[in-house]
């Protein structure tokens, strides 16, 4: 009797989290996040390419700031339409021009779960990490791995077959970012490209 139940239980517990999507609960529960990261990119054999850490600030509906502070310092700045591209060594900031962000990770934070026709799916279970599979028929496939409802990674293959994933640490959930966190702001003697 204690083995039925103990095998119900299991089931009933595979059921519920199976019905339990995090990739929905978190990214509908969000305005704003910040995190330090960790970024690898390997190749098709799997020998690694780069490695670099950083912090990143996001603000729906449209703002992210990812500072990439080893081992170039860069940054990414989105505030709604304008995406800059910032290198701090080469002294430039560049105006992108690509607005189409449904090709990049981008079009997933910005985008509410329940506006997006199809929503990643729980994947697999690795380790502590329950995956969720986002397939876009704009882009390649990305993966979203969460701990305990929290994002902890993310993974995905670039045009050019690399695996790259980015993983998480610190992450706070809807803190307080002042607005100048996205605004344009370099020193004088930086070069200007739009």
């Amino acid at each position: 009797m204690i083995k039925i139940l103990t095998l119900i239980s299991v089931l009933w517990a595979n059921v519920a989290f199976s019905e339990r999507n995090q990739f929905s609960e978190f990214f509908n529960s969000i305005e704003s996040l910040s995190a330090n990261f960790s970024q690898t990119i390997y190749d098709e054999g799997l020998t690694l390419l780069s490695a670099t850490t950083g912090n990143f600030s996001f603000q729906r509906p449209q703002q992210l700031h990812w500072h990439t502070v080893s081992p170039n310092e860069q940054i990414l700045l989105l505030n709604n339409d304008e995406l800059w591209q910032i290198d701090i060594e080469l002294e430039q900031a560049i105006l992108q021009q690509t607005k189409d962000f449904s090709k990049t990770p981008l079009y997933w934070l910005i985008n509410k779960p329940d506006s997006i026709k199809n929503t990643p799916k729980f994947s697999h279970q690795e380790g502590d990490i329950n995956w969720y599979l986002a397939v876009n028929t704009h882009s390649q496939p990305i993966e979203f791995g969460f701990i305990d409802g929290l994002l902890h990674a993310i993974s995905l293959e670039n045009e050019l077959g690399q695996i790259v994933t980015i993983s998480f640490k610190q992450l706070r959930v809807n803190p307080n970012i002042p607005a100048q966190a996205f605004e344009l702001s370099v020193p004088k003697d930086f070069d200007i490209i739009k």
